[in-house]
């Protein structure tokens, strides 16, 4: 498994216990894991991704990445991108052009867009609450990671359809991650 998608997998958090059979979803006990990317593709990993995970991760990865390799990764891609120009600050702009000289896939670069200005304010608020309990400042912003754990739970809550697999499992993550209230 690739390190944006230990990222995507660690940020997102769609784990733990098979509740298969069940017309009700107990927010207490997860759906059995699934990769988001199996159920709602994404964009896969572009040149930018590749250099931050080298640079951050490096060859040796073993396992998830900790939490401050994992801030560290989505600091790297954020910025790097331009996506962040500004502190805890998108460029909605940016993203969108990028976005779109990347993918043809217009319903993409729209699910993508709106999950990242969605996003925006709640990675803000969630930074502020940790940064009041933090005694001492991190390596890395957290602000990215959150920011990009949120646009992933969103995009996999809004995925288009010509990108969803539709399957049992899917679906039941799905609908977990959305009645739950995981993401933005």
């Amino acid at each position: 498994m690739s390190a944006s998608h230990l990222l995507i997998l660690t940020c997102c958090l769609v784990l733990a216990q098979n509740v298969r059979g069940q017309t009700q979803i107990n927010c207490q006990r997860p759906p059995q894991l699934v990769d988001p990317s199996l159920c709602c593709r994404d964009g896969g990993r572009d040149q930018i991704t590749e250099q931050c995970a080298q640079k951050i991760v490096g060859s040796a990865a073993n396992g998830p990445p900790s939490i401050e390799t994992a801030t560290c990764l989505a600091e790297c891609i954020l910025t790097t991108s331009n996506y962040i120009t500004e502190p805890q600050k998108i460029n909605a702009t940016n993203i969108r052009n990028n976005l779109s000289a990347k993918f043809s896939d217009k319903e993409y670069v729209e699910a993508m867009s709106m999950a990242f200005t969605k996003c925006e304010p709640q990675a803000q608020q969630r930074l502020a609450v940790i940064q009041q309990q933090q005694r001492q400042q991190p390596k890395c912003s957290p602000f990215s990671a959150i920011l990009l754990g949120c646009t992933y739970m969103e995009y996999f809550k809004n995925c288009p359809a010509n990108r969803w697999t539709q399957s049992t499992e899917c679906a039941l993550a799905k609908t977990f991650v959305t009645q739950c209230g995981l993401g933005a």
